[in-house]
């Protein structure tokens, strides 16, 4: 986290609610000083203040922790724009054929993924699922990922931010989270057909062992805004004619989760 950045965001926004030092200072806590010093990068806030301070700032979490407001930024690398639907096989093999009609290149890919959870607080089971960590399992390869939905006041407010980095050792990095007390959860495999459409939308059908068919619609173009990008989505499954009461926002992990857990695989 940049210092620096964070204490300046936090000045920002607190001019922008009309709040003096001493107001945000009193409401923490703490001295009109450490706001001060915080404002001016001398200081990190204490990490166990990060809730509290996004709270009475009207911020998210995470926008504390980038230093910068998501919600009307444009769609940067590590964000997603994206709905994901679950499809009738009647529905997949429809696309399939329109995507071929129209001479769309594509590629085919098995994907396995392995899923986690920390021991506590779980990610799994809750009342809102919204977070997760998995490795995927590729050919030369593997890719440790963390991922989490951040649910705007508005449909068009939604996204997602993803961070991945590559790793060689995959029973190494397995103990790693191990001894960091998070644990393996499930498997998931599918496979996915990938499209790019009209140089704004990257398309994947999915066949998931076990779940059923799925299309997940991401906005390609990483210059459009947040909400701009939202409208785009729900115009585009309004064209192809699919029914947004099936989005899945859980995401397969989760959906896998409660398969197992209603089958009793999970103690």
């Amino acid at each position: 986290m940049d210092q620096g950045k964070i204490g300046k965001f936090i000045g920002k926004v607190r001019k922008e609610k009309n709040m003096k030092q001493k107001d945000l200072a009193s409401l923490l806590g703490v001295t009109s000083k450490t706001v001060s010093r915080w404002e001016t990068g001398k200081y990190m806030p204490d990490i166990s203040l990060f809730p509290s301070i996004s709270g009475i700032l009207g911020i998210s979490l995470n926008e504390l922790m980038q230093g910068e407001r998501i919600i009307g930024n444009k769609n940067k690398d590590s964000i997603e724009i994206e709905i994901k639907l679950e499809i009738e096989k009647s529905k997949y093999n429809e696309l399939l054929l329109l995507f071929e009609k129209e001479n769309i290149e594509y590629k085919t890919k098995k994907q396995h993924d392995i899923y986690f959870s920390p021991e506590n607080p779980k990610f799994f089971g809750g009342d809102i699922d919204d977070e997760c960590v998995r490795i995927r399992i590729q050919k030369d390869k593997y890719i440790l990922c963390y991922k989490k939905i951040f649910f705007g006041k508005t449909e068009e407010d939604t996204h997602i931010i993803e961070y991945e980095t590559e790793v060689s050792n995959l029973e190494a990095t397995i103990n790693i989270l191990k001894g960091l007390r998070i644990y393996k959860v499930c498997d998931l495999i599918k496979i996915r057909k990938t499209y790019v459409y009209k140089d704004i939308f990257e398309i994947s059908l999915d066949e998931v062992d076990n779940l059923g068919y799925f299309i997940e619609i991401e906005i390609y173009d990483k210059n459009i805004e947040i909400k701009e990008a939202n409208k785009k989505l729900l115009e585009f499954i309004k064209e192809m004619n699919l029914d947004i009461t099936k989005r899945n926002l859980k995401g397969y992990s989760y959906l896998m989760y409660d398969k197992l857990n209603s089958n009793n695989v999970f103690n």
